[in-house]
Order: structure tokens, then C-alpha cells, then sequence
């Protein structure tokens, strides 16, 4: 598919995490296509479509359906995503020993490797990065540079969609951390971190915090002055809305997925689950 876009009009529905979920995203849709609103709305998803689930590519195969309808949508990166692409190169970028490894030991990625191989990874030295390259070659091109083209931000007029938040310990503005965001950029000279923060103390120039490297941004995000901050990341037990930020991950990788509609910018969010 052509290259996501990175601002939407309403009405949106955002979706959470799905882990390779497709049978609960199907179930979800349904229940979406009895609005008034659906064939007008936009989808945006908001990361992490790989590990965990059982069906990782089911799941992007009806995701990428869904972006392909009229009136389109788009979607943000994950954690996991980002894992998966820079441990197997799904964006033709350079090898990252951080990734190769982090992603053996620290994500829940056996179900990818079973999606795409039919076979979990031999998750030990050489053997690992053989099977990262069996699983890029075994993907199909429109899973590929659809993972590894996800934007890092998507906005609307009232509302940014990002898998985790903006960060307060940063020494740069809401809106200098999105257009970072929009560039792909986690660079310290530019943003700055604060003296003495946990970001600043553990600064790693290959994870940035807005994609899940913090796990509070996604409770407790830095404001941003006109704009409410939907997000995944960190599982909720029911979908958490204040006048800063809305958390949709109700999944985790196993259980229901939950949708919220955005009607306009100011619209109370109306919320939908799977079951």
C-alpha cells in the first residue's frame, strides 16, 4: 500500500494493540460496522501488531484490508514493531545488535516466527540471526514495508495517536517531541533529556521513550496544549479517558481488543470492545 498518512479527519476509530489477534480485531469490526458513523470513519491503529497473539499474519493481512477501504486510515509503531523490524531489517536499515538481541530475550516473538516460518526460532546465537533472515524473506513485500514504513505519530485537529506518550522529562516542547516524531528522530543534542531524569540516566539512542522504552508516558504523558493523546502499550482493564491522554490496550495479547470513536475534536469518546 502507499505510504500512511500522518493526519487523519474525523470521525476515527483507534484500535489498541493486537498482538496478532485477528479472530478478536474480526469481532470487533463487526460490531463497528452496525454504526451510522463506520462508513465514514478512518482507522488508526496504534502499534504493535506482532508477538504474542496466534494469527500475526492474519491479523496485518486484515489490518492492511481495513487501511485499503474508503475513506483509508492509518497506524503508528509499536514496541514490538519496532523490534521486529530493526532485529530482521524490515526497513533495509543496518544491522542492530541491540535489536538482534533484545528481541530474542525480551519480547514474546515466537508467534511471529510460527506466522510467517510455520516453526518457532532457534533463539541461540548464529542460529537467531539465520532464522531473523528466514523470517524477513518468508514475509510477504506489503507486510514488510508496511512494518517497517509505520509512522512513529499520527495526528488529528484534537488528538495525537501514538503507542505511548509524550515524555516531561525532556527538554523539548510538545510540539518540538512531535515533530521529532514525525521525522523518526531520537537524538539526545535535539531533544535534551533532563538532568538528573530517569531518560536521562538510562538514555538509549536505539529505543525511544515515545514508543514504549517509558511505560508511564502511557499513564501519565506530558500534556499537550490542545490535542488528547491516544495510546496502547501498557494493558488496561477497561478503556482510561481524562482530559490528557486515552488508553485503549484492553488486550495485552490476550483478551478483548477495544476501539474508541473519535466523532470530532471535542466529541466525548464513545468506546466499543470485542466482547
Amino acid at each position: 500500500m502507499t505510504e500512511l498518512p500522518a493526519s487523519l479527519g474525523y470521525p476515527i476509530v483507534a484500535v489498541g494493540d493486537l498482538h496478532g489477534q485477528r479472530r478478536e480485531l474480526e469481532r470487533l469490526v463487526g460490531r463497528l460496522e452496525g454504526l451510522d458513523d463506520w462508513p465514514r470513519c478512518a482507522m488508526v491503529f496504534l502499534g504493535d501488531f506482532v508477538d504474542r497473539g496466534p494469527d500475526v499474519r492474519g491479523t496485518i493481512d486484515l489490518a492492511l484490508g481495513l487501511l485499503r477501504r474508503p475513506p483509508g486510515g492509518s497506524a503508528v509503531m509499536g514496541n514490538h514493531d519496532l523490534a521486529l523490524v530493526r532485529a530482521a531489517r524490515l526497513d533495509d536499515g543496518p544491522p542492530s545488535p541491540y535489536w538482534v538481541e533484545r528481541y530474542r530475550t525480551n519480547y514474546d516473538c515466537h508467534e511471529t516466527f510460527e506466522g510467517y516460518l510455520g516453526r518457532a526460532a532457534m533463539a541461540w546465537g548464529a542460529a537467531w540471526t539465520k532464522d531473523l533472515g528466514a523470517l524477513r524473506s518468508a514475509m510477504p513485500e506489503d507486510h514488510r514495508r508496511f512494518l517497517g514504513s509505520l509512522p512513529w505519530v499520527v495526528e488529528a485537529p484534537g488528538h495525537l495517536f501514538l503507542h505511548c506518550g509524550l515524555s516531561p522529562e525532556l527538554g523539548a516542547s510538545p510540539g518540538q517531541q512531535v515533530d521529532a516524531l514525525h521525522g523518526r528522530q531520537w537524538d539526545r543534542a535535539l531533544l535534551r533529556p533532563i538532568p538528573g531524569t530517569t531518560t536521562e540516566k538510562l538514555w538509549e539512542p536505539e529505543y525511544p521513550v515515545w514508543l514504549g522504552a517509558d511505560r508511564g508516558l502511557a499513564e501519565a504523558p506530558l500534556p499537550h496544549p490542545g490535542k488528547v493523546q491516544v495510546s496502547g502499550h501498557v494493558r488496561v482493564r477497561r478503556p482510561d479517558a481524562n482530559a490528557v491522554r486515552i488508553r485503549l490496550d484492553t488486550s495485552g495479547g490476550a483478551g478483548k481488543l477495544t476501539a474508541c470513536l473519535l466523532r470530532s475534536a471535542t466529541a466525548e469518546p464513545a468506546f466499543f470492545s470485542s466482547r
